[in-house]
C-alpha cells in the first residue's frame, strides 16, 4: 500500500520518543510545530516519534493491532499535510486523538471484510506475566470483554476507549469527539450500563 509524506514516517516504530521535563517537553514540542509548519521533515519526525506510541494504541483498540499500524500511518501522513492548519486551540494530542478516531471509524465503516478486533492491548502490563495454567483462561477472558466492547455503539465504544484505557478525561474525551462534557458523560454512562449487563449475561459480573 503506497503512503505519501515525509520519509519519517515510514519508520514509526523505530525510534523512541524524546523525554525531559514537562515545561521543557510544551516549549520543546511549540517549537517543532512551527518549524514543522514551515516544512521542516526532521522537526516533523521528531513529532511523530512523540506521539506514535498513543496514537498506534488508540488505533489497536479500535480496529485491531492487525489493521493499527496502517491506519497509524495514515494519521501521521495526513497529519503532516495539514499540519499548517493546527492553531494550537488545543493540544497536539487532543489533535492527533480526533484525526485517530477519525479514520478508525472510517476504517471499521469501510472495511468488507471479518477482522478479529478482540484482542488489544491493556491500560498497563502486570508485574508477573500469568502462570501456564491461566493464560489460556486469562485469554478467553479478555477476548470475551473486548467482543463485549466491540458490540458497544460506536459512540460508546469510542468514549469507553478514550477514557477507561486511554486515560483521558471526561473533558478531554469530549474535545477529541467533538461533544461536549456532558454529553461524553452520559455516553460513559450508558456505556457501563451496557457492559454490565453483557457481563452478568455472560456471568463475568455478579
Amino acid at each position: 500500500m503506497g503512503r505519501g509524506g515525509p520519509t519519517a514516517i515510514t519508520g514509526l516504530d523505530q525510534s523512541p520518543p524524546l523525554t525531559g521535563g514537562r515545561r521543557k517537553d510544551a516549549v520543546e514540542e511549540s517549537d517543532l510545530i512551527a518549524r514543522a509548519q514551515r516544512g521542516d521533515e526532521d522537526a516533523f519526525g521528531q513529532l511523530v516519534r512523540q506521539h506514535q506510541d498513543r496514537v498506534y494504541r488508540t488505533a489497536a483498540r479500535l480496529v485491531g493491532p492487525d489493521d493499527a499500524f496502517d491506519v497509524a500511518q495514515d494519521v501521521f501522513v495526513k497529519a503532516f499535510r495539514e499540519i499548517r492548519r493546527f492553531r494550537g486551540s488545543s493540544a497536539l494530542s487532543t489533535w492527533l486523538y480526533r484525526m485517530t478516531v477519525n479514520l478508525s471509524l472510517n476504517h471499521l465503516r469501510s472495511a468488507r471484510r471479518e477482522t478479529d478486533r478482540r484482542e488489544r492491548y491493556g491500560p498497563g502490563t502486570s508485574e508477573k506475566p500469568p502462570a501456564p495454567d491461566t493464560a489460556i483462561e486469562a485469554t478467553e477472558f479478555k477476548e470475551q470483554v473486548w467482543a463485549i466492547i466491540d458490540s458497544l455503539p460506536e459512540r460508546q465504544r469510542t468514549a469507553i476507549v478514550l477514557h477507561r484505557f486511554e486515560e483521558l478525561s471526561a473533558a478531554e474525551t469530549a474535545q477529541v469527539m467533538g461533544l461536549s462534557t456532558g454529553a461524553v458523560e452520559s455516553l460513559l454512562h450508558r456505556a457501563r450500563q451496557a457492559l454490565l449487563e453483557a457481563f452478568r449475561a455472560r456471568g463475568l459480573a455478579p
